[in-house]
């Protein structure tokens, strides 16, 4: 019962890092395409919209999949209280395998992030 209730802080923490990255990218995403501005004129501006739209692809799905390990790690803790030991830990291993894949979204969302600021740099010098 322990580790599942050890998990509710580091998975809320997560949500509060993949809604920040969510809301930079939201305020990226308008700076770029507003009519006049400095960013919508830069010559690999298509490029970088391509890049921010996969990124938001990644953090919806890294979302979608920690909410998941949420639902999951909560319905294993009903189990233990219901005293349903062996469904119990197949919940959970289910919900850490949702939260695996909630984290791979988040390291692929963190490379392919870097590569936009390559772009961006590349700009800079260009």
């Amino acid at each position: 019962m322990t580790t599942p209730a050890l998990l509710f802080p580091a998975i809320s923490l997560l949500f509060v890092a993949y809604t920040n990255r969510l809301h930079s990218l939201s305020v990226l995403i308008r700076a770029m395409t507003t009519e006049g501005s400095d960013e919508s004129k830069t010559k690999h501006t298509e490029e970088q919209l391509d890049i921010l739209k996969k990124r938001v692809t990644y953090i919806k799905r890294m979302q979608v999949f920690g909410i998941v390990s949420f639902i999951f790690n909560l319905m294993t803790i009903i189990c233990f209280y219901i005293e349903q030991i062996s469904l119990a830990y197949y919940i959970f291993g289910f919900g850490l395998l949702m939260l695996s894949a909630s984290l791979i979204f988040a390291l692929l969302e963190t490379l392919i992030s870097t590569k936009a600021l390559d772009i961006h740099l590349e700009n800079y010098k260009g």
